[in-house]
């Protein structure tokens, strides 16, 4: 199934031709995180965003597992053959779920590369903090958002302002533009004086 989505959807995605980078970046990007929305389930655009992160030199990937976005993502990391973990912020995650979100997730969780759990059971703060846990260790973060880049409303506008904060790169998909685009470091001056 890759294949043909790669053909269709991905051919000529490289950081030269498709997303006019203004000059080569020189850090190694290794590690990718993503993030997005609930209710979005559509694969291509988080395909794309994948591509990019590849393009980039990413090799490894790093999901939250939430319904949406995360788990849709899994199913493409599962079917390009990429490493990735599953990153859980608490062991009953899935404990309010219906049954066949549960079944889905657990299958998820087993074609996972890797899992980390973080708490043992869910408590107010276990999602921010699974989410500063992968910003932390992520060189790209792969968002897919459409609101508030500063962080205002919703854990996807606090992770992606987390990961500004910590000056990662940014591939953001805006389904309500249906646009790609990329929020680049910016640049800390040090001062001397």
């Amino acid at each position: 199934m890759y294949d043909k989505l790669h053909d269709d959807y991905m051919g000529g995605l490289n950081r030269d031709s498709q997303y006019n980078f203004p000059e080569p970046f020189e850090k190694e990007y290794d590690t990718a995180m993503i993030t997005g929305h609930r209710w979005f389930d559509y694969n291509i655009p988080i395909h794309k965003l994948i591509t990019m992160a590849v393009n980039q030199g990413v090799t490894h990937f790093l999901c939250g597992m939430a319904l949406g976005t995360d788990q849709v993502a899994a199913e493409c990391f599962i079917s390009r053959g990429l490493k990735w973990t599953a990153v859980i912020p608490s062991a009953d995650q899935d404990k309010l779920w219906k049954p066949r979100e549960r079944s889905h997730y657990r299958n998820l969780l087993e074609q996972a590369t890797k899992r980390v759990t973080l708490y043992k059971e869910y408590s107010p703060g276990v999602m921010q903090a699974r989410n500063l846990w992968m910003v932390k260790r992520a060189d790209i973060c792969l968002a897919v958002f459409s609101g508030d880049p500063h962080g205002v409303g919703g854990g996807t506008a606090t992770t992606v302002k987390m990961a500004r904060d910590r000056n990662v790169l940014i591939y953001q998909y805006i389904p309500a533009e249906s646009k790609f685009t990329i929020i680049h470091p910016h640049s800390r001056q040090l001062s001397l004086f």
